[in-house]
């Protein structure tokens, strides 16, 4: 009777042991949703709108619209666009690419969205990671204003530039 009662707790030990493992790793695939719109906000970065003049030009730019729709969404927290949309991401980009308007064609806009599209493929593989962290997840979506920031700031600098009418001697 003493070996089958000495059987019954060690089993009961061990069964304990495996439910702490699954809950650790239930801790480790719930990361994006410990994601917050205030833990976004909180990050520290400088952020470029557009100006009035860039702001006509890409009115007409559906693609680029489209895209400033999925920043904002990433800024209020809704990361659900980047789970298993890899297709449409692709698409996105592509077009994006490949409509920039006339006024906006230019080799330093092509790299920044060359580098925002990097940033994104970056966001996408971490959220689909399971074993992503949050400071992995944040940094991702840090690099991913900031890049869309970057683009902004280029494309402001670009109209400037070609409006400003300097006379050589």
């Amino acid at each position: 009777m003493k070996l089958f009662i000495s059987f019954l707790i060690i089993g009961c030990l061990f069964s304990c042991k495996e439910d702490t493992g699954s809950v650790q790793q239930t801790d480790e695939n719930n990361t994006a949703s410990l994601i917050t719109k205030k833990t976004i906000q909180k990050l520290n970065y400088l952020e470029f709108g557009l100006d009035a003049k860039v702001e006509k030009i890409t009115k007409k730019w559906g693609k680029y619209t489209e895209l400033e729709g999925v920043i904002l969404n990433l800024k209020q927290a809704d990361l659900s666009y980047f789970k298993d949309n890899h297709e449409i991401i692709e698409a996105l980009i592509t077009d994006l690419k490949q409509t920039v308007p006339k006024k906006l064609d230019s080799p330093s806009i092509v790299s920044r969205l060359i580098a925002l599209e990097t940033k994104i493929y970056k966001l996408e593989s971490a959220i689909s990671l399971s074993n992503t962290t949050t400071k992995t997840l944040m940094s991702s979506i840090k690099e991913v204003l900031v890049s869309f920031s970057n683009l902004n700031l280029q494309m402001n600098k670009k109209i400037e530039r070609e409006s400003q009418k300097i006379k050589k001697p």
